[in-house]
């Protein structure tokens, strides 16, 4: 037999786990042309709003965002988002320019709460969107806390639809993992929600809803919203390492 030194064996082994964990995940592997959109957190361009047109909710209470904290943080410059009123829902976004022909999306992140999350806390939201020849196709997704299950958003009816995938709420003071991969058909106008990975547990959505056309255009992009609940007690979400791939 011939001999194979130890650190060849070695990196052949977690060569070998990480193989293994890719599929157990289920997440594709990107094509060596897709486009990496990382550190989503420190990128600039981040709009917001908390009136009830926009982001739903009361519309009542205070919110903020604070780029560039080096605590807690994985990257050394997480984002900070804070959110409070009684039934109070803040959204935050970021556009990252029109890429029109990419209909595959690979979207990872770190996310962290605060003690008063457990409490507080209605919904976690993150969403990732594709605007095109007028139609949005806002895939959105949701820890609904109070439904303790994740949602998937029905852009064309405006509904949030449960799914069997249990969510009631996040342990605080920890990093959690959340990756999405979903997919839109421009022919056809639709978006397909795939597989969705929390701390490294797979989770099969397989759900397809239709975009809707408002006139929207040329662009990509992701988003954050907190909803608070009817405590109306203020809470905190980092987020980290956030990036988005598509092909």
């Amino acid at each position: 037999m011939k001999y194979v030194p130890l650190l060849v064996l070695a990196a052949l082994c977690l060569a070998s786990s990480m193989l293994i964990a890719q599929s157990a995940a289920g997440l594709p592997t990107p094509p060596a042309d897709a486009i990496v959109l990382s550190q989503l957190e420190q990128m600039s361009g981040w709009g917001s709003c908390n009136s009830p047109n926009c982001a739903g909710g009361s519309g009542n209470g205070t919110y903020w965002m604070a780029q560039f904290q080096s605590r807690p943080s994985l990257s050394g410059a997480s984002t900070e988002l804070y959110n409070s009123g009684v039934w109070a829902d803040a959204l935050w976004w970021l556009k990252l320019g029109a890429y029109d022909n990419v209909t595959n999306f690979l979207w990872d992140f770190y996310v962290q709460v605060d003690s008063n999350a457990g409490s507080a806390a209605q919904a976690l939201e993150y969403d990732s969107f594709q605007f095109l020849a007028g139609y949005n196709y806002m895939i959105g997704s949701q820890c609904d806390i109070a439904a303790g299950v994740w949602d998937v958003w029905d852009e064309l009816h405006g509904l949030w639809i449960h799914t069997a995938v249990p969510c009631q709420g996040f342990s605080p003071g920890t990093w959690h993992h959340i990756q999405w991969y979903v997919t839109t058909n421009h022919a056809i106008h639709t978006y397909h929600y795939g597989i969705l990975v929390v701390d490294g547990i797979p989770h099969i959505i397989n759900q397809t809803y239709s975009a809707k056309n408002v006139g929207w255009d040329h662009n990509i992009g992701v988003q954050y919203q907190l909803d608070v609940n009817a405590t109306g007690q203020g809470y905190r979400e980092w987020f980290d390492e956030a990036k988005l791939t598509v092909w």
